[in-house]
């Protein structure tokens, strides 16, 4: 991949997907996008470029494939769990209290991937649920990968997805069959999973009708247009008060003044001022 491809390719990515690939992943994204270049029988990663950009009906098709190519994957049940304990053991009942709906808990995952944060979450909300007696949570979750959306709304997973449930647990929550785990109905309920994208404000529903967000581990690999794109889209569809989670290692403080650092426990989530 020459210096002018990889220009070319990062300049498409972030535009539609608000990622970028720093001069020291250059090889990753040549191994992740190689497979797509064999598959269409192209020369050289120019040619495949110009198929993203130009093809006549093949274009949109392929920018689905580079978005499952492209994105991280990586997600397991009960990531980061502390985040959900926190949520639900301190945060909850201020949540009730300025509830943009009566009676209605609403949380988004932004970038669910296969479906493991925001089921997850719901796990915990049922869990939960005498903290947030007489109230619903709805969960609205999405992600730019078909493929990963698919996946999400079959709700069948892997012992991969799993390394962080106990047995008592997987036998609690999943159904197993055919090597695989199946979440149990129940646990699926109250989830909604659909196409979207974090860069496309349509993608969260009205305005300052969120109570909760979660975009985890995602950010990180985000330009840095993009990362305020973004962060303006979650200070919008969160109401105010409504609070914002971000992966451990994701900080965006100091970047918007609609969003103000609060901590809950040991974690440290942003709240809509």
């Amino acid at each position: 991949m020459s210096d002018e491809e990889l220009a070319l390719l990062n300049d498409l990515l972030s535009s539609e997907l608000g990622i970028i690939f720093a001069e020291s992943k250059r090889e990753i994204l040549e191994s992740r996008l190689r497979p797509r270049l064999a598959a269409l029988r192209l020369r050289s990663f120019r040619d495949y470029y110009l198929q993203l950009q130009y093809a006549n009906g093949d274009g949109a098709s392929e920018r689905r494939e580079l978005a499952r190519a492209v994105t991280n994957n990586e997600t397991y049940f009960f990531r980061e769990s502390y985040q959900f304990e926190a949520l639900f053991e301190q945060a909850i009942g201020g949540i009730k209290d300025h509830s943009a709906q009566p009676g209605v808990i609403r949380m988004i995952s932004a970038g669910c991937s296969s479906g493991e944060e925001p089921y997850s979450l719901n796990i915990f909300a049922r869990e939960n649920a005498f903290r947030a007696f007489g109230w619903s949570v709805e969960i609205d979750a999405f992600d730019v990968s078909d493929a990963r959306v698919r996946a999400a709304c079959a709700g069948s997973y892997t012992e991969t997805s799993l390394r962080g449930v106990s047995p008592e647990q997987v036998q609690r929550y999943f159904h197993s069959g055919d090597g695989r785990y199946h979440l149990k109905p129940m646990y699926r309920a109250g989830v909604r999973i659909r196409l979207g994208n974090i860069l496309d404000r349509a993608s969260y529903g009205l305005p300052a009708m969120a109570d909760v967000i979660f975009c985890r581990n995602v950010l990180i690999y985000f330009s840095e247009t993009s990362l305020r794109r973004a962060i303006a889209n979650f200070a919008e569809a969160l109401r105010p008060g409504g609070l914002l989670f971000l992966g451990h290692s994701e900080s965006i403080i100091g970047l918007c003044p609609d969003l103000e650092p609060v901590r809950l426990g040991s974690c440290i989530a942003y709240r809509r001022v």
